[in-house]
C-alpha cells in the first residue's frame, strides 16, 4: 500500500489572465465557546488579482450579538508583515462590508501571497476569524531571510556573487564559512546551485565545534536545495571542489526558525515506488498549459503523490522557471528533467533521432516508470495539441513505454534494478476515445477556495521567458481544453463516472 502524503497547497508569486473572486468557504462561524456566532451572505473575497487591480470587499456579516470591533487585515505570507490593518467599531449585529471597502485598498498591494482576515469581537471579547488566502499577481519580493545577519567569509573568490539576487553570477569553489547569528535559531539554508552536479560538503557545528549536520553532493541532487539545520547549529562550513563544469553557488540564503516563507523551496525527492500520478510533459510549461489543474487537483485536493517529468530542454533558466512554477502550485516533489534536446525537430522520427534514438528514449522512460511505479500516467495529445513534434513524440513514446514496462524481458537492465511495472491507466490529452472531463473550475477548500485551474494560472506566471508568446488563455492553448482527456490504456476497466483519473483505483 502506498503511503499518501498530504500536500498543503499554497500558491505564491503569480500571473493569471483572469481574476477569480469566489464564494466564501463557509457561511456559519462561531467563537471558541460558541457564544458568539456569525453567518455570512453574498460574501466574495479575491482569489487572484493582477497587480494594481482593485477589488471591492462585499457581503454581509450577521451576528447573534453586536459586532463591537471588526478588524480587516491583509497579511503578506512571504514577508511576515501586514499590508492592510483596519480597525472599525460597527456595534451592530449586521455589518455591510462594502461600507469599509474604501479603507481596504487592494489596488495598492504588493505582489505575493496574501491572507485576508476578518476578525470580529463581541462585547465580551469573544472572537471569530474568517480567513481567505489570495494572490496578487506579478513578481513578489524575495522572502524574508537573515543572511545579512550572518558573518560569511570565503577562502577565495567573491562571496557577493552568492549573496546577490542575480542567479547568473556565482561563487565558484573553495571554502565558505557561515557564522550564524547568536540570537535566535536558524532553520536552514537554501542554495540555488548554478548547475546540478557539484562536488561539495556542507557541515554544521554547534558553539563547541561539535558536528551536527552533514550533507554532500552525492545524494538528492537538486538545482534549488534546502539544507535543514539542527537548532543548535552556530556555524556552517561549505567546501566546494573545483571542477571543469562546476560553477558553484548562484544564490545562498539563511532562514530563521518559524520565519520560512511559503515561497522558500524545500523540495522532497519522490520515493522509489510511491508515485500515484505521473505527468509526462514535453516542455517545461506544458504541464500547465495543456494539463491545466491536474497537478493542483490531485496533489492539493486528493492528496496524491504527483511526479512531473519534463522531457526536453536543458537550459538553466527554464529549469528554474519550472521549479518556481511547480513549487507555487503546491507540488513539493522535485521534478525530473530528462534533458533531451530542445527545439523543433522533423516529426516524431526526427525528434527521436535528436533525442538519441527510439530505443534509448524508450529505455529511459521505462526506467522512470519502473522506478517510481505510478498508478496513472497523463501525457500529450497524439496530434501534439497544435502539432508540435515534441508533443507528438512524447505521446507516442509514452504509449509504447506503458505497454512494454510490465514485461521484465523488455529492457531487462531496469527490470532487474526496479522490477517490471504495469501501469493501471494511461490518459492522453483531448484523446478522442473514452473521454473524461475534469472539474478544474470548481472551488476547493484544500486550495484556499481557489480552483485548480486558477492555481495552474498562478504557476504559469513563473515561466517568465515564455510570456511574450504564450499564455494560459491564448487561442492555441484554449483550443485544446486542459480538463479533457481520453483513457488510452487501462488494466482496471473503463471509466463510468468519467470525471476522475483514479476511478476504479481508489
Amino acid at each position: 500500500m502506498k503511503k499518501i502524503l498530504s500536500v498543503f497547497l499554497t500558491a505564491v508569486i503569480a500571473f493569471a489572465a483572469l481574476s477569480l473572486p469566489v464564494e466564501a468557504l463557509a457561511t456559519d462561524y462561531k467563537s471558541k465557546n460558541s457564544e458568539f456566532k456569525i453567518s455570512t451572505s453574498d460574501m466574495k473575497r479575491p482569489s487572484a488579482l493582477s497587480k494594481g487591480e482593485g477589488f471591492v470587499i462585499q457581503g454581509k456579516l450577521r451576528a447573534n450579538r453586536k459586532i463591537e470591533t471588526l478588524i480587516i487585515s491583509v497579511y503578506d505570507l512571504n514577508q511576515f508583515k501586514y499590508d492592510i490593518y483596519v480597525t472599525k467599531h460597527p456595534k451592530k449585529k449586521t455589518v455591510k462590508l462594502k461600507d469599509y471597502a474604501g479603507y481596504v485598498k487592494f489596488r495598492n498591494l504588493s505582489s505575493g501571497d496574501k491572507r485576508l482576515t476578518l476578525t470580529a469581537y463581541d462585547k465580551d471579547e469573544n472572537v471569530i476569524n474568517i480567513n481567505r488566502n489570495f494572490t496578487v499577481l506579478g513578481k513578489a519580493k524575495e522572502p524574508k531571510h537573515i543572511t545579512n545577519k550572518c558573518n560569511i567569509s570565503v577562502s577565495r573568490g567573491n562571496k557577493n556573487y552568492a549573496l546577490d539576487s542575480n542567479d547568473d553570477t556565482y561563487w565558484r569553489y573553495g571554502k565558505m564559512t557561515i557564522e550564524l547569528p547568536k540570537a535566535g535559531i536558524a532553520d536552514g539554508i537554501l542554495i540555488k546551485w548554478h548547475v546540478l552536479d557539484n562536488f561539495y560538503t556542507l557541515v554544521s557545528y554547534d558553539k563547541k565545534g561539535r558536528q551536527l549536520n552533514y550533507y554532500d553532493g552525492n545524494k538528492k541532487k537538486m538545482l534549488n536545495k534546502y539544507y535543514k539545520l539542527d537548532e543548535n547549529a552556530k556555524k556552517v562550513v561549505i567546501k566546494l571542489k573545483k571542477a571543469k563544469d562546476n560553477k558553484g553557488i548562484a544564490r545562498i540564503r539563511v532562514y530563521k526558525k518559524d520565519e520560512v516563507g511559503v515561497a522558500v523551496q524545500r523540495w522532497e525527492m519522490m520515493p522509489d515506488g510511491e508515485s500515484d500520478l505521473m505527468v509526462i510533459s514535453a516542455h517545461r510549461d506544458d504541464e500547465l498549459l495543456y494539463f491545466g489543474g491536474t497537478i493542483p487537483y490531485y496533489a492539493g485536493v486528493k492528496n496524491k503523490k504527483v511526479y512531473v517529468i519534463y522531457m526536453s530542454g536543458d537550459d538553466r533558466l527554464r529549469h528554474r522557471e519550472a521549479l518556481e512554477g511547480q513549487w507555487s502550485i503546491g507540488n513539493k516533489y522535485y521534478p525530473m528533467f530528462m534533458n533531451f534536446a530542445g527545439g523543433y525537430h522533423d516529426g516524431i522520427q526526427g525528434t527521436l533521432k535528436a533525442w538519441g534514438g527510439e530505443q534509448y528514449v524508450l529505455s529511459r522512460v521505462i526506467e522512470k516508470i519502473r522506478r517510481y511505479k505510478p498508478d496513472v500516467i497523463v501525457t500529450h495529445d497524439v496530434n501534439g495539441e497544435y502539432g508540435h513534434p515534441s508533443h507528438k513524440t512524447v505521446s507516442y513514446i509514452v504509449q509504447k513505454a506503458v505497454k512494454l514496462a510490465g514485461n521484465k524481458k523488455n529492457f531487462p537492465a531496469s527490470a532487474k534494478q526496479y522490477g517490471a511495472w504495469k501501469v493501471k491507466k494511461l490518459y492522453l490529452h483531448v484523446y478522442s476515445k473514452n473521454k473524461i472531463t475534469m472539474k478544474y473550475n470548481a472551488s476547493y477548500a484544500a486550495l484556499g477556495g481557489r480552483t485548480p485551474y486558477s492555481i495552474a494560472c498562478i504557476g504559469y506566471d513563473k515561466h517568465y521567458s515564455q510570456h511574450g508568446r504564450w499564455s494560459m488563455n491564448a487561442s492555441y492553448v484554449t483550443k485544446y481544453p486542459s480538463n479533457r482527456y481520453g483513457l488510452a490504456y487501462t488494466r482496471v476497466g473503463q471509466d463510468k463516472k468519467k470525471n476522475d483519473l483514479f476511478e476504479n483505483i481508489d
